[in-house]
């Protein structure tokens, strides 16, 4: 009766081990995946920094913010005009003296 006692527990500490390699097993493989993604990440995280850096260097942002400068010179002037009381037949030929200034002042920068 000890004899089939002993093979039980033999074959007790057999499955705990095999669970227990399964299981580290597992989390090696978990461990890995991990790593991997802070790999891209760290990747994801380089590229964007580079991205942000060519974006700030390039003319194309530069343009919009005079774009919307030269928008928003534009809406205060015509503001402006309305309070001070000029006549509605020269804010339009005012207005785009203005814009074409702006436009040209803009394109001078680029060169």
């Amino acid at each position: 009766m000890k004899l089939f006692k002993w093979s039980k527990q033999d074959q007790q500490v057999k499955e705990d081990q095999s669970q227990l390699e399964l299981l580290q097993a597992e989390n090696d493989e978990l461990l890995g995946q991990i790593e991997s993604l802070k790999l891209d990440v760290t990747e994801l995280e380089v590229e964007k920094a580079h991205l942000e850096d060519v974006l700030s260097r390039s003319g194309y942002k530069k343009r919009i913010i005079r774009i919307g400068l030269g928008l928003l010179v534009l809406v205060v002037t015509y503001a402006g005009l309305v309070l001070v009381g000029e006549r509605s037949t020269n804010l339009p030929w005012l207005l785009l003296i203005e814009a074409a200034f702006i436009f040209f002042m803009g394109r001078g920068d680029d060169k």
